[in-house]
């Protein structure tokens, strides 16, 4: 890994970001952060254009995106810290607000950190370009979690239009997470067993998290046809009263 190469990259994602701040709050501007590097990474990859490179835009991204997690974290951290003696009753919510963002942001965390070293690993071992290859995977399962994320904050109020994009979430996801990559896995598995045994452990829990967010998914989308299903029945009530 070329450190010449991460930090100016790790420079560049903070630019982009900051680019996007001007006109974005801050959650959706590290969603399409997010959205831009899985597209750049996607669009490496099928032009075969530079993948050493591309290699370490993710790591870098993947860095300063870590970097945006712990900052996030510390700034509950400190709010909750700097008011922890107040009297205000809300307190005691803000307290379960900073615990509740400490383990939403864990998984992601860990996420991070395992994706870090396994990309490092792809660069330097013996056929770790099955990592890119299973990368690749990852990248497009992603696309539309970005997007629907980006339509459930801009668009909070279209009901339907969010259940539709996290219902196309659902599939597109569990296609590449469970499908695709569980078919790669096994199609490659002599080689990937050759793999280092840290390596092999952080591709089983990057793999398990992908079956435990289809899984979230899931119980999400069956949530929302509950919702659809009772506001039809709701106006279908009234109509007829």
């Amino acid at each position: 890994m070329n450190l010449e190469y991460i930090l100016p990259l790790i420079t560049f994602w903070h630019a982009i970001s900051c680019q996007i701040a001007k006109y974005s709050p801050p959650e959706i501007t590290n969603n399409m952060v997010s959205l831009i590097h899985s597209v750049s990474y996607i669009a490496h990859y099928n032009y075969d254009y530079n993948m050493n490179y591309a290699v370490h835009a993710s790591i870098a991204f993947f860095i300063y995106d870590l970097l945006y997690i712990m900052r996030r974290i510390f700034v509950f951290y400190r709010h909750n810290r700097d008011r922890r003696e107040d009297p205000d009753p809300d307190s005691n919510e803000r307290q379960l607000k900073y615990k509740d963002e400490l383990k939403k942001q864990l998984p992601f965390i860990a996420h991070h950190i395992a994706a870090v070293y396994i990309l490092y690993s792809a660069i330097n071992i013996t056929k770790g370009h099955f990592i890119l290859d299973a990368f690749l995977i990852l990248e497009k399962s992603n696309i539309m979690i970005y997007v629907s994320f980006h339509i459930r904050k801009q668009y909070r109020e279209y009901k339907q239009t969010n259940a539709i994009s996290e219902f196309i979430q659902l599939i597109t996801y569990t296609y590449y997470r469970l499908f695709v990559l569980s078919m790669f896995v096994y199609d490659h598995r002599i080689a990937l067993f050759t793999y280092p045994y840290i390596t092999q452990l952080l591709i089983l829990l990057v793999y398990l998290m992908g079956n435990a967010w289809s899984y979230r998914l899931l119980k999400k989308n069956i949530a929302n046809y509950d919702v659809i299903r009772c506001a039809a029945a709701s106006r279908k009530y009234s109509s007829d009263g």
